[in-house]
C-alpha cells in the first residue's frame, strides 16, 4: 500500500510539473476601448509606467508576464517621461506618436 502511494506521489511530481498553466484571457474579450478607457500601471520590477488601452488589457498583459499590477491609475497616463521605453527608445515621446 505504501509503495503504491509513493509511486502515485512520484508520478504526480513528475507529471504535475508539466501541467500547462491556465490560459490568459483574449484581448477581444475586452470590448471597445478609446483614449478615455486607458489605464497606466507602475511596473515595480523595472521602475517605469506601462500604458494599456483598458484595465482589461492591463490584466491580460499581467497574466502573460506573470505579474500583478496593483498600483495603477489613469493619472499615471499623464506621466509620459516615466513610461517604459520601447525597443526604439524614446521615439514616441520625442515625436508624439502613440502606439497603435
Amino acid at each position: 500500500m505504501k509503495a503504491a502511494t509513493i509511486f502515485l506521489l512520484y508520478l504526480a511530481c513528475i507529471y504535475g510539473a508539466s501541467i500547462p498553466p491556465k490560459p490568459c484571457p483574449l484581448e477581444k474579450n475586452c470590448g471597445k476601448v478609446d483614449e478615455s478607457s486607458a489605464v497606466c500601471g507602475l511596473d515595480e520590477e523595472v521602475g517605469c509606467i506601462r500604458k494599456y488601452p483598458s484595465k482589461c488589457h492591463m490584466d491580460i498583459a499581467a497574466c502573460h508576464e506573470g505579474k500583478n499590477f496593483t498600483d495603477y491609475s489613469e493619472v499615471y497616463c499623464s506621466m509620459e517621461p516615466y513610461f517604459c521605453e520601447k525597443s526604439y527608445e524614446r521615439w514616441t515621446i520625442l515625436f508624439g506618436h502613440e502606439d497603435e
